[in-house]
Order: structure tokens, then sequence, then C-alpha cells
């Protein structure tokens, strides 16, 4: 969160202090009686508590872990030869000769990334009777193709998409690699394929998502800014992200309103609803308390909406809360005391995070975690109780007023312990749009946005559940290639990443660091 990172510029020193020269890190006030260096021959003073800490850095003697070579790549072998006027004796003029056996052996990882021209020879037979019962040339079907009659192959189009939404590389640097490299290619052949491409295949798989979505119990929301340059349309869109336990699902919308959440997790349409007589400000859903689903927000009022109809408990983020008070910090640099009461309510919270963190390890039935829920509702009785006290400063009544009016959806993973006490999941899977949005602006028309919504998708959710994103995407559209019939979101649902058998999970599994 940029309003967490400090810069050396915030932090009020006072006027009272000194730096030391040479020390980083270091700041010495006036009045403080420094430490005495240590005598010829002695070791430095450690602090107490710190005398068996490890120092950082290599150690003395330790032989090191080395270059690791990996041993699952194919071998090109690069002969290095002294040049023969260099071997010959300066003194009888007699050559050298190689020593087999005594050569020195190194190796370098590289790349070389190659386009190929894949020649396709289908077989041609023909019958050896005389029984005029079959054709008298039969010639092999040609192999599937994403795009019919189609110049790239499968391999192509997945380098295309992964690059753009995955990597944040805009098609046009991309077609400039590829025209670099020799290929003649235009970007009208390129977007045409990409737009075919999302029609017929990628969209019943972005709808698959959304029904998928639709039956978790808990979710993350989130959403952000998006550009769409279209004459008929205003240009600032939005894209909102949504996160269970299996998928991350994206949808472009023009508008911030509630009926986009309405829309896409419980499939209402508010005008609909209302055109029938029902206004669920009035009228709200009737569910049970134990079936009732629950979504961590931030504290957008769209989402207050969802919650007023009755059909999600909301849990509110305590690292937006957190930024409230670090926000009064900077702010008021030279507020001396109001800096101090921030910086309290900063630690307070932080103290929440620990006690939660300790709780949420323990099984629910266990004594530690009693304990831990025990000092955690203490905890939380003694916040709500300093709330009600009385600000000096706009900027304290203001942040406190906020916590009295989410208090309730502050407190909900206090008896839920299976929530988190932020949203930053979703933030962390937003931050590709954003990548995306910064690199390439924006998008050009509406099958633009709902191919880089679906995209944004794919990726987010292969990542959640471990996948590689290329290879799934290409195992996908192999599927796809294979059907006789038009892919749909019921087929594409049963190959979703979170639903691939044992030996597809291994195929396609994500290779980590």
């Amino acid at each position: 969160v940029k309003s967490e990172k400090l810069k050396l510029a915030d932090i009020d020193l006072g006027s009272d202090a000194v730096v030391v020269e040479g020390a980083t890190a270091a700041v010495i006030l006036e009045g403080a009686t420094p430490e005495p260096p240590p005598e010829d021959g002695q070791a430095p003073h450690a602090p107490p508590g710190e005398e068996k800490k490890k120092r950082r850095g290599a150690k003395h003697g330790h032989p090191g872990s080395g270059r690791k070579i990996p041993d699952n790549l194919p071998v090109e072998e690069v002969l290095v030869e002294i040049p023969a006027q260099d071997l010959i004796c300066p003194e009888c003029g007699k050559p050298g000769v190689e020593k087999a056996g005594l050569e020195a052996v190194s190796y370098q990882v590289t790349v070389k990334k190659q386009y190929l021209l894949r020649r396709i020879v289908r077989v041609v037979y023909g019958p050896t009777c005389a029984c005029a019962r079959l054709p008298t040339i039969i010639t092999a079907p040609p192999p599937a193709q994403l795009i019919p009659k189609g110049k790239f192959a499968t391999e192509i189009w997945v380098d295309i998409l992964i690059a753009k939404f995955m990597s944040h590389m805009p098609v046009n640097r991309q077609l400039f690699e590829m025209v670099q490299a020799g290929i003649d290619v235009r970007s009208g052949m390129v977007f045409n394929g990409l737009r075919k491409i999302h029609a017929d295949y990628l969209k019943p798989l972005h709808d698959a998502m959304i029904l998928e979505l639709r039956l978790a119990g808990h979710w993350h929301a989130d959403e952000t800014r998006w550009r769409m340059f279209l004459a008929e349309c205003k240009s600032l869109w939005y894209m909102w992200g949504y996160r269970s336990e299996n998928i991350v699902a994206f949808v472009l919308d023009q508008t911030r309103a509630a009926a986009v959440p309405l829309k896409t997790l419980f499939n209402l349409d508010v005008k609909q609803l209302e055109d029938n007589g029902l206004e669920l400000d009035t009228d709200p859903v009737e569910i049970a308390p134990e079936q009732m689903k629950t979504m961590n927000v931030d504290r957008y009022s769209a989402y207050k909406t969802l919650m007023r109809y009755g059909l999600v408990l909301l849990a509110y983020c305590w690292a937006h809360v957190r930024r409230d008070f670090i926000d009064i910090g900077k702010k008021y640099p030279a507020n001396t005391i109001l800096c101090e009461w921030a910086e309290a309510w900063v630690l307070k919270i932080a103290n929440l995070y620990r006690i939660n963190n300790e709780r949420v390890n323990h099984p629910k039935d266990g004594q530690l975690f009693l304990e831990y829920d025990t000092r955690l509702r203490e905890a939380i009785q003694d916040m709500r109780k300093e709330l009600d006290e009385k600000c000096a400063h706009n900027a304290q009544t203001k942040a406190l007023a906020s916590m009295i009016a989410h208090w309730e959806g502050l407190t909900l993973f206090v008896a839920h312990p299976e929530l988190p006490m932020d949203n930053n999941l979703m933030e962390n899977d937003m931050r590709g749009c954003a990548l995306g949005r910064n690199n390439f602006l924006g998008t050009h028309s509406r099958w633009g946005g709902e191919l880089a919504a679906c995209m944004y998708s794919v990726v987010k959710t292969c990542l959640l559940n471990e996948i590689d994103p290329k290879a799934y995407l290409a195992y996908y559209f192999k599927a796809c290639m294979q059907r006789t019939h038009p892919m749909d979101a019921e087929a594409a649902g049963k190959i979703l990443p979170h639903k691939l058998d044992g030996r597809a999970k291994e195929q396609l599994k994500l290779r980590k660091n």
C-alpha cells in the first residue's frame, strides 16, 4: 500500500537530533551518553539478549552453496579452441596437441527464442483391392486449429495472451518483436483473431468461473478504474474483482454501483426486480444467519447496499483503518501530540493482528485457541471503550467516527475465525489490472475490455490453484478443439483449474523458486 511506505523525508527527527556521520541507521539524541568503544583485542559489547544473534552476510570458512546448474534442460555444446598459431612452440616450431580427457568444462544458462514454420504433411492413402468400396484417394484429415485455416498455431495465440495479461506487455510491442524475427504479421489480423478466440472459447470459460464463484460462501471484493476509449460511452469504467476459495473473477462494467456485484454474485437484476414490484430496501431477502454469506471488503458504499438487502455479512478491512492513522501522521507531521496519538492506534491494531494470528494457528476446540480468543475479545472491548473519548482535533474525530460506524463489520472476524482481518488478498490480485492499465492505458473496444477481464480471471485463478497459466491455457484450448460442438459454460466448468484431475494438475503445476 502506497501510504504505508515511509520515506526518510516523512520522519520528523526533531531539532535536537544529531545524526552520526557514517552511521546510516543510527540517530543519537543530545544528552544521550554513547557507549565507549571496545578496547583493542576485545569483541564489541552486544546488547542484552542479542549475544547469540547471528550476523548477516557470508560466514568465514563456510563452503557456500555454489551455482545451481539445471539438469532438466537440453544441452548445447560449444567447443572453445586455442588458435593454432598460439600452440606453436617459439623455440622449435612444433605444434601443440590436444590432451584427451582433460577438458575444462563450465556451464551457462542461455535462451534462444525462435519462430518455426510448421510444415504439415497429410499422408495420402489408397486401397490395395479392386472392390471399389473405398475411395481411390484417402487423405488424412487436417489437424484441429484454434482458428480454422488460421496462419498461427495455438502456441502463438497462447504466447500473445499470456505476454499481455500476465507479463503486461502490449500487443504492439509483441508484434514489433515478431516483425524483427522476420514474420509478416499485421495488427488487424492479430486483433481479429483475439476477438474470435474470446467469443468462441474464452467467454464460456469466464461464464463458468462466474457460475462457480456464486456457489462460494465467502468472497473478497474490490474494484479499480479502467479506461475505455469508446466514442459512444464515457471513458472511465471499472474493473470489479471477486475472490473465493478456488476462483478469482474480474468483471468490467461502466458503473461502480451495487448493481454490479448484485448481478455477478447473486444473479439479481435490480431494475427487473423493481419492475416486478420488489424493493430490496424495504423487502430484504430473508436468509437464515447460518446460511448468510460473508465478504471481506473496504468501506465502499456499494458493498453496504448488499448488506442492507440482507444478502451478506460484511467484514471490513483493518488495513484500511490502519491506513487512516498512518495518513494522520503524514498529514500533520508538525503536531507531535497528534502523531503520537496516531502511532499509538497503529500499535493497537498491530496487537490485534498479532493475537488473532496466534489464535487461528490453533484448533478451535483447543486450549490455546480459547486463551488467545479471550485475549482478543478483551483487547477489542478495551479498544471500543477508547472510541468514545473526546477528541481535540478534527482528524481524530473523523478516524474514530469511521471505526464506530463500521465496528460491527470490523469485529466480525472475532466470531468467525475463518475470516481474515483485511482484504489484502483481493487487493494483491488487483495489481495485475493496475500494471496492465499503466502499460497499455486501457482498451478501445468493449470486447477488448471483456477479454482483459476474462484473461485476468484465468491468470489469477490458475495462480491461486498453483497451476501454470500458460500451460493451462494451452490445455484448455486443446480441449476446445477436440469437441465436436462449440464450447459452453457447462463444459468449461468441468475443466476449471481447481477441478482438474491429479494427473492434469501434476502436468500443469506451477514451478516455484
